[in-house]
């Protein structure tokens, strides 16, 4: 009998964990292992430059949830790799958390890799149901660079005015996806100030599909396309 009371316990628990992570693969951001992405950068003259390719590598529980190991290679436009960096995204209560590094360009994080960093700052957080009209939470992120203690640098990015504006299908060269639109205000702050809107497309299971940063008239100034997309 309690070798039967603890199988039961066992199946229950695991079969309770794989709907846990199927409510977070169903969300707007690519978290099952093995799916691989690749995002083409442009210009606002349409010219490619950079491509970033991404990998779920894990998916693992933890006390609260799950979470995804992300591995990032940045390559310029003629393919050259450039830089490597790994991020993750966890998921909590129907909740997916993006580590906003991941927003960070990794060319700029390698400046950083010799010396000593603080980092403060919190998630990005995608709901796993995004309706039009819905309002979704700032995101920071702040980096001290310091040699011997001393502060050599400061780094900050903050996205706010997040609104899921619209569901609409958007194609790319990976293929046509039925996506929900979010647009928001990015500021970063270093050696000078950056501030411009961007509008995302996003798609379950998927991620970002498609971006456009757009300056003070609306005019676009760089954008990125998902242009493969394997699982």
């Amino acid at each position: 009998m309690k070798n039967l009371c603890f199988t039961l316990i066992f199946f229950l628990s695991a079969t309770l964990a794989l709907r846990a992570q199927d409510v977070c693969e169903s969300g707007y951001l690519a978290f099952r292992q093995g799916v691989s992405i690749e995002l083409t950068n442009y210009d606002k003259k349409g010219k490619i430059s950079g491509i970033q390719r991404q990998k779920v590598n894990s998916v693992e529980a933890f006390a609260d949830g799950f979470k995804a190991g992300v591995s990032v290679v940045v390559s310029n436009e003629k393919g050259k790799s450039l830089s490597e960096g790994n991020y993750h995204i966890e998921c909590k209560d129907g909740v997916l958390y993006m580590d906003m590094s991941n927003m960070l360009d990794p060319r700029a994080m390698e400046g950083f890799k010799n010396m000593e960093m603080e980092m403060s700052g919190n998630a990005l957080a995608f709901p796993t149901q995004l309706i039009p009209g819905q309002t979704l939470p700032d995101g920071t992120i702040n980096i001290k660079a310091m040699t011997s203690g001393i502060a050599l640098m400061n780094l900050s990015l903050n996205i706010t005015n997040r609104k899921v504006e619209a569901a609409e299908v958007v194609t790319t060269p990976a293929g046509t996806f039925e996506c929900i639109r979010i647009s928001q205000d990015t500021e970063m702050k270093s050696f000078m100030k950056m501030k411009f809107k961007t509008i995302s497309w996003f798609a379950i299971g998927v991620g970002l599909v498609k971006s456009e940063n757009l300056d003070d008239k609306g005019k676009v100034e760089s954008s990125t396309v998902l242009t493969k997309f394997e699982k």
